[in-house]
């Protein structure tokens, strides 16, 4: 496949892929640029200044100041195998559905937003409680991917995801799972700042999620601040269709949104109480359909 095709490819896949596909193609330079240092004898650079080549984020203000990248990059790094090997399996299942319902705009600007509300939480507990090292630094999706998993769990509370083992379970029981383990896990001091982030992600997507289900979208103002991010990742690049349509006033706008998001709050309901299947064909196709506005 020539590099032209791989960028077409790029371009049309959705944007879990491409998050996805971006998350793995930093852990790959990451990891070569530490071989190479590694085999040049330099692994005092390495002690020194870390693995993730400042590309990490701290708790320490004064750290984060001088790099203010660390904030956004630190969602893409992982140096561990198995812990990028989790994060991104869970971003294909949990992310791939979130478009699904709610577009992929939305997905890209929850995956940043959960990331920064899991930085935010982190920085607080580390420098609030004494056992904690305010110089430690954080790396890893999981934040970002927990507030994918949380704001659709949210969102959909009685949708069901056929698991492997366990058969159909609720997003619902499927979330709360992973935040009683996250939350249970912080006393150990084993990967806290990790478990903490996690949570802080969590309930990010947890408010945006409650928000979504009345109406407001509380990350509208980031959705329209990634629209350029969006282009560059191939969004941009599709032909817009103009479509000419009668005006409607103020009131007759907001009289036809108000009638539509009755509909999926009921569309909602009806799924806490019977799961997604329970839908007709019809009502399934409004939801998808409508999500997306």
């Amino acid at each position: 496949m020539s590099g032209t095709d791989w960028r077409k490819a790029f371009s049309s896949a959705g944007m879990a892929r491409k998050l996805i596909v971006l998350n793995l193609a930093v852990f790959l330079v990451l990891n070569a640029i530490i071989a190479g240092l590694r085999l040049s004898g330099n692994d005092e650079f390495l002690r020194e200044h870390g693995s993730d080549l400042y590309m990490g984020a701290t708790a320490s203000p004064e750290t984060l100041l001088v790099r203010p990248w660390s904030v956004i990059t630190y969602m893409f790094t992982h140096t561990d195998f198995w812990h990028i090997a989790g994060n991104m399996l869970f971003l294909w299942v949990f992310g791939g559905l979130f478009t699904g319902f709610l577009g992929d705009r939305k997905l890209l600007s929850m995956y940043l937003a959960g990331g920064l509300a899991g930085l935010l939480i982190f920085i607080l507990a580390f420098n609030i409680f004494p056992a904690l090292n305010a110089s430690a630094r954080v790396v890893g999706a999981s934040a970002a991917v927990m507030a994918i998993v949380a704001a659709i769990a949210t969102y959909m509370p009685g949708y069901r995801l056929n698991l492997l083992i366990f058969g159909p379970i609720q997003l619902q029981y499927i979330a709360l799972f992973y935040v009683i383990y996250d939350f249970a896990s912080i006393q150990y001091l084993d990967n806290t700042g990790g478990h903490i982030g996690h949570l802080g992600g969590a309930l990010y997507g947890f408010i945006w999620g409650m928000q979504m289900r009345k109406g407001r979208d509380i990350g509208l103002w980031l959705d329209r601040l990634t629209t350029g991010i969006a282009s560059f990742f191939g969004q941009g690049n599709r032909r817009m269709k103009v479509v000419h349509k009668r005006p409607v006033s103020d009131e007759e706008y907001n009289a036809s949104r108000a009638s539509r998001q009755k509909r999926i709050d009921e569309i909602l309901d009806k799924i806490s109480k019977g799961g997604y299947e329970s839908l007709s064909r019809e009502e399934k196709d409004f939801l998808i359909k409508h999500s997306k506005d």
